[in-house]
C-alpha cells in the first residue's frame, strides 16, 4: 500500500515537473512574440509619424503638406479643427477663381487658407467664405499651394484630425 502512494506521488511530481518544463518554454515563447510585436509596432508607427510628413512633402510638391483650419473663417466648407492635404503650385496658371489656396499672411506671420475670388495681372485677391470682407491682395510668390480636392470641388479634409494644432497654437497666443 506504501509502494502504491509512494509511487503515485512520484508519478505526480513528475508529471509536475514535466507541466513546468512544457510552461517554462510558453513563457519564453510570449515573451518573445510580445517584444517582437512591440518593436514591429514601435517601428511600424515611428515609420508612419515620422515617414508620412516627408511621403507627403515630395508627393504634393510644398513644403507644408497637411494644414490644420484654425479658424471659421472657411465655414461651411472647412471648419476649425479640419486637416487639409495641400498640393504644391508652381506658377499661377495652376490656380483659378474659386479654388482655395494657402498663403503666407505677413500681416499675421502664419499660413491663410481662403478661396481666390479675383486674379488680375499677377495679384491674387481670396476671401475666407465666411468673411465680409476681401484679404488684401497678395502676389503669386506668397503662394504655398492649393488644398487638394478629389472629387469635385470640395477640398478633401478630414474633420477633427486638426484639433490638436488649433488647441495648441490657441495656448500659444494665451
Amino acid at each position: 500500500m506504501t509502494d502504491d502512494r509512494q509511487l503515485t506521488t512520484e508519478t505526480s511530481e513528475s508529471k509536475t515537473e514535466e507541466v513546468s518544463a512544457i510552461k517554462e518554454p510558453k513563457k519564453k515563447k510570449k515573451l518573445k512574440s510580445f517584444l517582437w510585436n512591440f518593436f514591429f509596432y514601435v517601428i511600424f508607427v515611428g515609420g508612419i509619424v515620422f515617414g508620412l510628413p516627408r511621403f507627403l512633402v515630395w508627393s504634393l510638391g510644398t513644403e507644408y503638406p497637411m494644414a490644420a483650419i484654425t479658424s471659421g473663417s472657411m465655414w461651411p466648407v472647412l471648419k476649425e479643427g479640419d486637416l487639409v492635404f495641400i498640393q504644391g503650385v508652381k506658377d499661377i496658371s495652376e490656380v483659378k477663381v474659386g479654388d482655395i489656396i494657402v498663403f503666407s499672411n505677413e500681416a499675421n506671420n502664419s499660413l491663410t487658407i481662403h478661396r481666390i475670388i479675383a486674379i488680375k495681372e499677377g495679384v491674387i485677391t481670396t476671401k475666407g467664405d465666411a468673411n465680409r470682407t476681401d484679404d488684401n491682395p497678395i502676389s503669386f510668390d506668397k503662394v504655398v499651394g492649393r488644398t487638394l480636392t478629389l472629387m469635385g470641388e470640395k477640398p478633401f479634409r478630414i474633420p477633427h484630425l486638426g484639433s490638436v494644432t488649433v488647441f495648441a497654437s490657441k495656448l500659444r497666443t494665451k
